[in-house]
């Protein structure tokens, strides 16, 4: 009677006694001695440890490796319903991804080349590599290094250090330019105080949740 476990008794004969999840197993644990991407076939050079949390997204729009999506939704839906979409979102989330706008406050790094309407992987989390040209995009990142092509980054750092045109007031958005990443700006709201004066002014935002809000900023004097 094979084993649960599915390995051998002393003595048993190979042919015929193990089982597929028994050499799925051994499959897998070959791919991580070898450094492949375990449950897939393994590729010189992949590997199975990563920085970073991924998943899987389906992006309205082609990026390449190491590009920036903005996170817009889930192409599968859960429902109050057990089975179909619920077992699917259960089983693994699929995202849906499209281009990063100055309201963009949930984002993700394809780990591989992704073609419009096809489906791909994606960190979400954790410190990963991306393009020094996609960092505009990769929205309260802190950047742990870069140069000209290449950057290492920890995702969703969160506070963000920029400028505002003066005044702003409660209850209202305005755009917020970063201090540190040329090009990249940010559509905050101001929960608390207007800011009276007019000019440029130094501010910080935070993400919060599903928006950025002004957590301090540049007053008169």
């Amino acid at each position: 009677m094979p084993r649960p476990d599915g390995r051998l008794e002393p003595g048993q004969p190979v042919r015929g006694a193990i089982s597929a999840r028994a050499w799925n197993r051994a499959q897998d644990a070959a791919d991580i001695v070898l450094g492949a991407s375990v449950g897939t076939e393994g590729t010189k050079g992949s590997a199975a440890l990563k920085p970073y949390t991924w998943c899987y997204c389906k992006p309205s729009l082609t990026v390449g490796r190491w590009g920036i999506l903005a996170i817009t939704g889930l192409e599968i839906v859960p429902t109050n319903t057990p089975g179909g979409a619920t077992a699917s979102f259960e089983e693994m989330p699929l995202l849906t991804g499209g281009a990063v706008t100055s309201t963009t406050t949930a984002w993700c790094v394809a780990v591989e080349p992704i073609e419009s309407g096809k489906i791909g992987r994606v960190a979400v989390a954790g410190v990963v590599q991306c393009s020094a040209s996609e960092i505009k995009s990769a929205r309260g990142a802190h950047v742990l290094w870069k140069n000209s092509v290449w950057a290492l980054i920890r995702m969703h750092a969160g506070i963000i250090r920029g400028t505002f045109s003066a005044p702003w007031n409660k209850g209202t958005t305005a755009t917020v330019t970063d201090a540190n990443v040329s090009g990249a700006t940010f559509s905050a709201r101001n929960y608390f105080a207007s800011i009276t004066g007019t000019g440029t002014k130094s501010c910080a935002i935070a993400n919060a949740g599903t928006e950025w809000i002004l957590i301090a900023a540049e007053c008169d004097t």
